[in-house]
């Protein structure tokens, strides 16, 4: 059996696998698109609403935080109020103490304070019997917010959780509608309720978060997955709210994503087996080694055929070569699948540059095992 037969055979089997799963993926998108047409449940409560406390901990956030707060003011719900914990050397507390009234609540974060000592400092101040959680450079929205709180308000949750989309101005670029798009397609697959909390668009009950320690504990990183965890393991569930999203900056350049990725895998290996979350570790560190097999096996052929093994040369790039047209049918189906559920905007320029931004990701996947080695004074 020849390396191109085999070749020839993988691709047309890898093909025919993701035409099977792009008709399944083709008919969620359209179920998804025609069931979030539907309005948030909020609307028709005739009863008074619970009061709901905005917690935010800012840290120079300058460039954004007016419009921030200008969208937590611009909400039409109508009980409810933002404590705002804010600081930095760029003036974000000066700016931010000037939108300070009835339903703002500012004071001063600290130098070294951190975010999770700050939402400590906020609780304090909360009325709200529902806490929701987001991010400085979050800008909130009617259909996000309430549809985040329907759970709790509506069915009587404990948590709920949903998405984020990237801001309008992000919506154009290239990068940014490759992450989109991935994360949409995750996101719908993902169970009615989940293990974690997007930290920019979350809600929980007060008594839920207190009993499971608020942000009592001193967490230097991953402070939305530690609570998640805990909220779990005292008895709640966290619903998952994927027609939610909230508008977020996502990363736009390779650095900074690559930096969310090695943070969002050091959260998972530093507190996930404490909460007894080993599959989700090894998943992690899985990622990792398939990210560095895609890097590596290239490098392992070229240096078979310099030690003159051309046949072993041959068998790893059958394997690197199905692992990468497969990624690459798999990237297709997440664009389309953005287009279709949500209206994502797919030139066909975006289509030339999925084997780039696949690179990026493979190198994203191995960062994280670069970073353990190399600086494990960060972990």
């Amino acid at each position: 059996m020849t390396v191109t037969f085999v070749i020839l055979v993988a691709f047309v089997v890898i093909t025919a696998v993701n035409w099977v799963r792009w008709r399944d993926d083709r008919a969620l998108a359209l179920r998804l698109r025609e069931a979030r047409g539907d309005r948030p449940r909020l609307e028709d409560l005739r009863a008074p609403v619970p009061k709901v406390s905005v917690l935010v901990a800012a840290w120079n956030e300058t460039k954004i935080i007016s419009q921030h707060v200008g969208s937590f003011l611009n909400l039409r719900y109508p009980n409810k109020e933002l404590i705002l914990c804010a600081g930095g050397g760029d003036g974000t507390y000066d700016i931010a103490r000037g939108y300070a009234g009835e339903a703002v609540i500012v004071f001063e974060q600290q130098p070294g304070e951190g975010k999770q000592a700050a939402l400590r400092r906020c609780l304090h101040q909360a009325q709200g019997q529902i806490i929701y959680l987001t991010d400085a450079d979050g800008v909130l929205d009617d259909d996000s917010f309430e549809r985040t709180l329907e759970p709790l308000i509506a069915d009587g949750e404990a948590a709920s959780s949903g998405a984020c989309q990237p801001m309008a101005e992000q919506q154009s670029r290239p990068f940014v509608v490759h992450q989109w798009c991935t994360d949409l397609y995750v996101q719908a697959h993902a169970p009615d309720h989940i293990s974690g909390l997007q930290g920019a668009n979350c809600a929980i009950r007060r008594h839920a978060l207190e009993a499971a320690g608020a942000f009592a504990p001193d967490v230097r990183t991953g402070t939305d997955y530690h609570l998640a965890k805990r909220l779990l393991r005292t008895g709640y569930r966290i619903r998952w709210v994927r027609d939610s999203a909230v508008h977020t900056r996502y990363p736009d350049t390779r650095r900074s994503y690559w930096r969310r990725q090695s943070r969002w895998v050091r959260n998972l290996v530093v507190h996930g087996p404490a909460f007894g979350a080993q599959a989700e570790v090894r998943l992690a560190f899985r990622t990792g080694v398939v990210g560095l097999a895609m890097l590596g096996l290239p490098l392992g052929a070229a240096l078979a055929v310099a030690r003159g093994a051309r046949g072993a040369a041959g068998w790893l790039l059958v394997v690197w070569s199905a692992a990468l047209w497969h990624s690459i049918l798999a990237r297709l189906r997440y664009l389309g699948f953005g287009r279709l559920y949500r209206g994502v905007e797919i030139p066909w320029s975006q289509h030339t540059l999925i084997p780039l931004h696949m690179f990026v990701d493979f190198v994203a996947w191995v960062a994280p095992l670069v970073d353990r080695v190399l600086r494990p004074q960060q972990w």
